[in-house]
């Protein structure tokens, strides 16, 4: 340790008299150590807080791979992605509609008559006589091979313009709003019978389908527009942060109509009824928790201008989740956690990190292709979100 100098007779002789205050010596500041969280597998720091911020700002990073929620829940989790592309064909006259949800089991709603169609996802079968009303990317049945219990950590969607620069033309609307709690269950989707997207919108998004053209879409708050000359310069990207943090409540993937209780009996709030009859469906006990839209956001696309019947764009989607892993599945569907969490939170992290994510990125930009990604950035650079940013501390 270095040698304190040595004090002259004079100094000394001025402190006692009370000529000279001694003052407490100064701390020496030390160097903060760099706490350092996980690594992934791109070297990258990934600890709980970080890599689920990174995930909700930009759910197409390769950095968002493997993103859990740092709530309440401590143990360790398995994750799982789900991604998928539809390709988005204008109708006969040049028009487009649909909504993407944020489920990969319940993942879009479309306006067939007139307003062109999605092809990539499978429709689902209760629309036998309107073809192409709702579908989805996953089954209930193929989730559950994987994850018995499931939540959506980060979704998003993507614009990729698939005509050549001189054909291109026509403008799409993009508008972000929230969903209800009110989605149909997995079962009342599979019945024969027909249901109208004027019906199936209402009861995801509180809105009917019909009533979202071009005209009345411009009047949805935030709503933006590009023309697909846009999208030849570069992606639109819209991240799809939830509209409140109850959409990370797991869900079940158990069909539990296949329970052992008679048929007709259900759980209480469960019950579908037949139109007709106004009974109870034989098949209404189960696939309610797997479509719920509770807490979440659904994406709002409407085009016109397009060149009549083509495939002028194409909308990528990923989900990225985290669930108990089926440990009853064959072994090649197997998802073993294999890490617990570092940083476990409460209601009011996942709170705080949404709004950082909200304030670093934009929900709905066009992305070029020169643009540096927003998930690379580091927390310095970060603009408008010093105090949050402490919370990626470890």
């Amino acid at each position: 340790m270095p040698k304190k100098a040595k004090q002259s007779k004079k100094d000394l002789s001025a402190i006692a008299k009370g000529r000279i205050m001694l003052l407490p010596a100064k701390k020496k500041k030390q160097p903060r150590k760099n706490k350092k969280g996980k690594v992934n597998s791109y070297g990258l720091h990934a600890n709980d807080r970080g890599h689920f911020l990174r995930a909700l700002m930009n759910p197409f990073s390769p950095e968002a791979v493997g993103a859990r929620v740092c709530d309440a829940f401590p143990m360790p989790t398995a994750t799982y992605h789900v991604r998928g592309s539809l390709g988005a064909t204008a109708s006969a006259s040049g028009t487009f509609k649909c909504i993407i949800l944020p489920s990969p089991c319940f993942t879009f709603i479309t306006r067939p008559s007139g307003w062109g169609s999605l092809s990539g996802g499978t429709d689902f079968s209760q629309n036998a006589v309107t073809s192409g009303t709702a579908g989805y990317l996953v089954t209930p049945t193929a989730m559950n091979a994987v994850l018995t219990e499931y939540r959506v950590v980060a979704w998003g969607i993507r614009l990729l313009a698939k005509d050549t620069a001189l054909a291109a033309k026509g403008k799409i609307m993009i508008a972000v709003i929230p969903t209800t709690n009110n989605a149909p269950s997995w079962n009342t989707m599979e019945t024969v019978t027909a249901t109208d997207s004027n019906v199936i919108s209402e009861y995801c998004c509180g809105m009917e389908f019909g009533a979202s053209n071009s005209g009345s879409v411009l009047g949805l708050p935030g709503v933006q527009t590009y023309s697909i000359q846009d999208l030849m310069r570069g992606e639109v990207r819209v991240n799809c942060l939830p509209s409140h943090v109850e959409f990370y409540a797991f869900k079940g993937t158990a069909d539990r109509s296949n329970l052992m209780w008679a048929s007709g009996q259900v759980l209480a709030d469960e019950g579908v009824f037949n139109n007709t009859t106004g009974l109870v469906n034989a098949t209404a006990g189960g696939r309610k928790d797997i479509a719920s839209l509770r807490g979440g956001v659904a994406v709002v696309i409407v085009g016109s201008g397009l060149p009549a019947s083509t495939n002028e764009f194409d909308i990528e989607i990923v989900y990225h989740c985290e669930g108990t892993p089926n440990v009853a599945a064959s072994a090649s569907a197997q998802l073993v956690p294999s890490s617990v969490k570092t940083v476990v939170g409460d209601t009011s992290m996942v709170e705080k990190l949404m709004g950082v994510a909200r304030t670093a990125a934009p929900i709905i930009a066009q992305v070029s292709r020169a643009v540096v990604d927003h998930s690379k950035f580091s927390k310095a650079a970060l603009p408008g979100a010093t105090l949050p940013l402490a919370l990626l501390a470890p």
